[in-house]
């Protein structure tokens, strides 16, 4: 299984592989990228199974990003995390085609969240 972090900090990104590969040995092979304009030339070749995406990016937001993924990425697991209230960007980041949105603070929900969508591919 491919997994794919867009997150424009670079400690968040080494926090979530850690996560990964602590919890998810099923996830062998990992790619990330600083930005959404980045991933967007990557992802696409990557062939990623799950996508953990920031919503504050610079440059393009994670949202928008996602919005260009939709057909690229269709039923891939694609995960928004977000400093900000959820329920400010859950409609946008569902329409988008995100499975879900959680909190940076949502540790457990996260690996709950991570651990359907492994089960799932």
């Amino acid at each position: 299984m491919k997994a794919y972090i867009v997150e424009d900090d670079s400690s968040m990104r080494m926090i979530l592989k850690r996560i990964l590969k602590k919890n998810f040995p099923e996830i062998s092979i990992f790619g990330e990228s600083p930005s959404g304009e980045h991933a967007l030339v990557e992802l696409p070749q990557f062939g990623a199974d799950l996508i953990i995406v920031d919503i504050s990016l610079p440059g393009m937001s994670g949202l928008d990003m996602i919005e260009r993924l939709k057909d690229i990425c269709h039923g891939k697991c694609i995960l928004v995390l977000t400093c900000h209230e959820t329920d400010l960007y859950r409609d946008r980041a569902l329409k988008a085609g995100a499975r879900h949105i959680i909190s940076k603070s949502e540790y457990d929900k996260l690996l709950d969240l991570i651990g359907n969508c492994v089960s799932k591919n």
